[in-house]
C-alpha cells in the first residue's frame, strides 16, 4: 500500500472532544500547530483513523479536515520559525 503525507486540521468546541481528538492524532501523526497535525498514512490506517475520530466530535459543532500532500508539495513544503520536522518526529532514535 502506498503512504501519503496528510495534513489535518480541526476545530472541536469542547474541550474534553479535543483532548480526545488530539490524544487519538498523535498515535497517527505529529503535531505542527495547535490544531493541525502531519501524518503519513497508508489508506488502511486514514480510513481508520478518520473513523475513530468520528467517535470523538459532535458533527453539528466541530470540524475535522484532511488534506492529501502530493509527493512535489511534499518536497516543497516551506517552513518558517519553530516547530517540528516529520522527519525529527520519527518514533524511535539512534544514539
Amino acid at each position: 500500500m502506498s503512504s501519503r503525507l496528510w495534513v489535518i486540521a480541526f476545530d472541536v468546541s469542547s474541550q474534553r472532544r479535543r483532548y480526545r481528538v488530539v490524544k487519538r492524532l498523535r498515535q497517527d501523526a505529529v503535531p505542527v500547530a495547535r490544531s493541525v497535525f502531519e501524518g503519513i498514512l497508508t489508506p488502511g490506517r486514514l480510513v481508520n483513523l478518520k473513523a475513530d475520530l468520528a467517535q470523538h466530535i459532535d458533527p453539528l459543532t466541530d470540524s475535522i479536515r484532511f488534506y492529501p500532500a502530493c509527493a512535489w508539495c511534499e518536497e516543497n513544503i516551506l517552513r518558517i520559525g519553530v516547530g517540528v520536522d516529520r522527519a525529527q518526529a520519527a518514533d524511535y532514535y539512534l544514539f
